[in-house]
């Protein structure tokens, strides 16, 4: 029997590293997926998904009902296991020109910009919830970040929707015998992306590339971990510790002056 992997989100630097790195295990198929593919229907034959590799959209991720009908078009009478990677989501740098905390895209005024929410909470849960009634053992893996547990108020949309999913995780693994829950603490990973929405980040600041994580290697720890032989929710990290770090880096202060140097808002 295979293994079946989805990974959320493939086209991303971490979803592609994965989808590489998850290609060299034998007998796997996996399914990625990206809004920018065919929807899954494209790819069904006699209502079901073939047993091959490929990437299709669901259409909105954040959607019970979208997630329901993806997972209903898995076979799964062909796998003995299904690992869910969840590699989507959104970061903001919740801090304006003049070093203010501005969350914004709050309809709901609770202090969370919805975006978060919907991608890290709705869209995952939407989904485990989904493949869990297909009745298959599931390992489902979702990243978080390494200054979460410092709750900087910079990120405060980010750490407060993490902390509502780990705790939703927490009490799904107390009742569920078949579904493991992992939250994978990240630090900064070189990509385009983190360039992008970090555009002076070594211009202005100390930060050294050579110590972000590189793709492949937080590819190479998911692997390790949705693996492992661990049940239950397990909470795990990898972090390269630069030669410029110090016990106060994630103090307020130190922080917001850096993330004002890397959005070039300070000179």
């Amino acid at each position: 029997m295979k293994t079946l992997i989805i990974i959320n989100g493939v086209t991303g630097a971490i979803g592609s590293a994965c989808l590489a790195r998850f290609s060299r295990e034998h007998d796997t198929t996996i399914i990625g997926l990206s809004r920018q593919a065919p929807h899954v229907d494209t790819f069904c034959i006699d209502g079901y998904l073939p047993d091959s590799t490929l990437i299709c959209s669901i259409g909105d991720i954040s959607e019970k009902t979208h997630c329901e009908h993806f997972s209903q078009k898995i076979c799964g009478g062909v796998y003995e296991k299904i690992i869910y990677i969840h590699a989507v989501g959104l970061y903001p740098f919740e801090l304006d020109s003049k070093g203010n905390i501005n969350i914004s895209h709050d309809d709901d005024h609770d202090g969370i910009d919805d975006r978060v929410v919907k991608l890290s909470y709705h869209a995952f849960f939407g989904m485990t919830h989904a493949l869990e009634n297909i009745g298959l053992p599931l390992s489902a893996l979702i990243f978080g970040g390494i200054a979460d547990k410092f709750k900087p108020s910079v990120h405060t949309s980010w750490w407060r929707v993490m902390e509502q999913v780990k705790e939703h995780m927490k009490k799904e693994a107390v009742i569920s015998d078949t579904t493991s829950y992992f939250v994978l603490n990240i630090s900064s990973v070189i990509c385009p992306h983190e360039l992008i929405t970090r555009p002076f980040v070594f211009q202005k600041t100390n930060a050294d590339p050579m110590f972000w994580l590189m793709p492949h290697e937080v590819a190479e720890q998911t692997a390790s971990l949705v693996f492992s032989k661990k049940k239950g929710f397990v909470e795990d990290e990898i972090f390269h510790k630069a030669n410029y770090y110090e016990d106060d880096h994630f103090t307020e202060e130190k922080f917001i002056t850096r993330k004002m140097h890397e959005l070039g808002f300070a000179k």
